[in-house]
């Protein structure tokens, strides 16, 4: 499947009622970390949810909000360093 890159319009659209002091997290199904080729932020939003009432995760919390971006790596990595 062919990834799209994210256009400042759409991030801004994305930012839209975000709060200012939410955290931004990172998000792949590529594993960007390990940089073998073009990272490709393709997508960002903001995830918020509470759980049922009653139920908590482990550190006694009741809600998740953060804003993420979502990005994947090329590929296009060809195993050599680049000489300069």
């Amino acid at each position: 499947m062919k990834k799209k890159a994210l256009t400042v319009g759409e991030l801004r659209k994305a930012l839209e009622g975000v709060p200012d002091n939410l955290e931004v997290q990172l998000s792949s199904d590529t594993g960007v970390d390990q940089g073998e080729g073009e990272i490709i932020i393709e997508s960002a939003k903001r995830v918020n949810y509470s759980l049922p009432e009653g139920r908590h995760f482990e550190d006694g919390s009741t809600e998740v909000d953060y804003f993420e971006i979502y990005a994947n790596d090329t590929g296009d990595w060809d195993g050599e360093e680049d000489e300069e």
